[in-house]
């Protein structure tokens, strides 16, 4: 068996330039690029060191693994102290700087700037020439926050106990693993019975991590039916109607309600309010630095809670040492600005978004008459023409954007110019004469169309803050060839359980993880708000499919949701297919454009502008501050890598 690897050389292509080779390396062991520390020479931050002093933590040597990972610097070797203060509109780990492994590594593997593959968490990894066997080599002594070690047993848990329970409700992002298979303490394989080479790159993304990878067995053992007989009275005692109401309270982590619930990342979380969200360092966390120090440089992370409207408020008053989450690039102009009198730098990170704003169209919507008019790809057609993008990129994104259909990146190896082109043109003469066609002629005593049934043709557009100027000029736009338009801002935990919906109609979101790496395996086939009740179905579908569940599983003997139509059947059985083909191989190519033709064709999300670039402002004497994507980014949190290496220069 030999250990499969990706090479990615830099090439001009836009904003983002890459190209993509594969190759491969002889053995799964630690890279020959790290460079190994001795035991015994492990240095730590001095708020550790003093615990230590008091015998109320175990020796550095102790708490690392017997091979940690040696992290490359980001610009140069730092040094120990100080708190990073950071703005969150939320109590979600997405935000600037907190606990999610896009923030903060802990990962089994990591793609580096030169595109190749390494163990990080893990200290090796094999993946058979037949794609059918992913072997992850554990690092011995790699301990959980609390001490614990981490093993093989939480890769196992994770699968068994939660990804593959009906009683659990949890992520699983490993759909092609069939078997998870205990080699030993700290050798675990995943089998599938169809090959999967997406495996590795699966696990340089945040999947490969905590939260999806693995969890806690030792901890949460005790609220699991499977490892405690007691867990049902044990979830009374604490309130819950039932153990798997308890244990996913104790495990989820959007916000996290257990703060006892250990870690691998660089921080944990130390105390959650309506307010504010403390972290502090691990001090078992498992990387170290070239010269032996054990990261993270910073001590201790401050997130403040705020409204989405302060955010940037707060920016510019340089309260946020650090930010990029949830930067915008309309406000670009008030963040130079205010430069000098907040202390930081802006730095524009070239864009890996294909559209800043996509329009999800429901083709499931409850209400027959309109769902006939926006199942029309006629309609669809005249809502993308009828968009000035040229206007919204000088008016929103200063000119520095691309106007683009919602699609693959260009820099993608199988990227068609005319994907992003596609029904890309300003005109509102050809969409009148469309929405004509379709049967929306007569109007109101306002000037707005009716639908072919006499009803209003309302368009509903529900969407998080970020977007709403844009959805300003989409509105203008749309009511100019006679469609009404509604905007409604919704909190994110709101948007999401709207976008399950039928009676949803538009809802707004950036059209991501369509970079050559994210797309691999999120290409954007699989249905979702789009098509609420079609992806029901495909679901229960592919798990019948691969023997998970049969029919009896379902009420009455039936599918859920609705049988989509053909098309979006192929849609989804591509995007499960690609993965499962080699890397940058023909039938790769063959795949990845058969799914994006689709999506020029059909118009479920239409695009505005993309790959405008994201903002990264940052205090000026703070070191090792990453300033663009790494290749394996999937979205704005992409820029938040290798953030246990920043730290505050004398």
């Amino acid at each position: 068996m030999g250990t499969r690897i990706v090479l990615l050389s830099a090439a001009l292509a836009l904003l983002a330039p890459f190209a993509l080779l594969a190759g491969a390396t002889e053995e799964g062991a630690e890279s020959s690029t790290q460079m190994a520390v001795p035991a015994g020479k492990y240095k730590e931050a001095p708020m550790l060191a003093a615990l230590v002093a008091a015998g109320e933590l175990p020796p550095v040597d102790e708490r690392l693994p017997l091979e940690p990972r040696v992290a490359p610097p980001v610009e140069e070797v730092g040094t120990y102290g100080g708190t990073l203060n950071v703005v969150s509109i939320d109590k979600n780990p997405w935000n600037d700087i907190t606990e999610s492994p896009e923030n903060v590594g802990a990962r089994f593997l990591e793609m580096t700037g030169d595109g190749s593959v390494v163990p990080d968490l893990a200290r090796g990894y094999e993946l058979t020439d037949d794609g059918k066997s992913f072997t992850v080599y554990m690092r011995e002594g790699a301990k959980w926050s609390d001490g614990h070690p981490l093993t093989a047993d939480d890769v196992l848990f994770a699968f068994e106990d939660m990804h593959w329970n009906d009683q659990v409700e949890t992520w699983n992002l490993f759909p092609g693993v069939s078997r998870v298979i205990k080699v030993d303490d700290y050798t675990v394989r995943f089998e599938m019975d169809e090959p999967y080479f997406a495996m590795e790159l699966i696990m340089v993304q945040w999947p490969g991590g905590e939260w999806v990878a693995f969890h806690p067995r030792h901890y949460l053992a005790k609220w699991h039916i499977n490892h405690n007989d007691d867990a049902e009275a044990v979830a009374a005692e604490e309130g819950f109607d039932s153990w798997s109401e308890a244990f996913r309270y104790h495990f989820w982590w959007a916000p996290l309600n257990d703060l006892d619930k250990p870690t691998v990342m660089a921080w944990r979380i130390s105390d959650l309010t309506a307010t504010v969200k403390a972290l502090e360092r691990n001090p078992y966390f498992y990387q170290v630095d070239e010269a032996g120090q054990q990261l993270p440089y910073i001590d201790r992370v401050v997130a403040t809670i705020v409204d989405p409207e302060l955010y940037h408020l707060k920016i510019i008053q340089g309260e946020a040492d650090i930010a990029s989450m949830f930067t915008e690039f309309k406000n670009w102009t008030l963040y130079k600005q205010n430069e000098e009198a907040g202390d930081y730098t802006v730095h524009p990170a070239a864009g890996i978004t294909a559209a800043q704003t996509g329009l999800e169209i429901n083709q499931n919507h409850d209400d027959p008459g309109l769902r006939q008019v926006l199942n029309d790809v006629r309609f669809r057609q005249a809502l993308s023409i009828s968009l000035n993008r040229e206007e919204i990129n000088k008016v929103i994104y200063h000119g520095l954007g691309v106007p683009f259909q919602a699609t693959a990146m260009p820099t993608a190896s199988f990227y068609k110019e005319e994907w992003g082109r596609a029904y890309n043109q300003f005109d509102p003469d050809e969409a009148n004469r469309l929405l004509d066609e379709v049967g929306l002629t007569a109007r109101d005593s306002r000037g707005f169309r009716l639908r072919p049934d006499g009803e209003p043709m309302f368009l509903a557009v529900e969407a998080t803050s970020r977007t709403m100027l844009e959805l300003e000029l989409v509105k203008e736009y749309w009511e100019d060839v006679g469609l009404e338009v509604g905007i409604k801002e919704l909190p994110n935990a709101l948007f999401s359980e709207r976008g399950r919906a039928l009676d949803h109609i538009i809802t707004v979101h950036p059209f991501e993880t369509t970079t050559e790496v994210a797309s691999y395996n999120w290409s954007r086939a699989g249905p979702g708000r789009w098509c609420p009740a079609w992806n029901q179905w495909l679901q229960a579908n592919e798990d019948i499919r691969k023997g998970t569940k049969t029919l009896a599983d379902f009420t009455d003997g039936m599918l859920p949701g609705e049988e989509p139509p053909q098309d979006v059947k192929d849609l989804y059985e591509w995007g499960i297919s690609k993965p499962r083909t080699r890397f940058l191989s023909p039938e790769y190519t063959e795949l990845s454009q058969k799914i994006y033709d689709l999506w020029a064709e059909k118009l479920y999300i239409i695009g505005t502008v993309g790959m405008a670039p994201q903002p990264v402002i940052a205090k000026n004497n703070l070191g090792n501050v990453v300033k663009e994507y790494p290749l394996s980014a999937e979205w704005a949190g992409g820029l938040h890598n290798e953030v246990q290496q920043l730290f505050w220069k004398n």
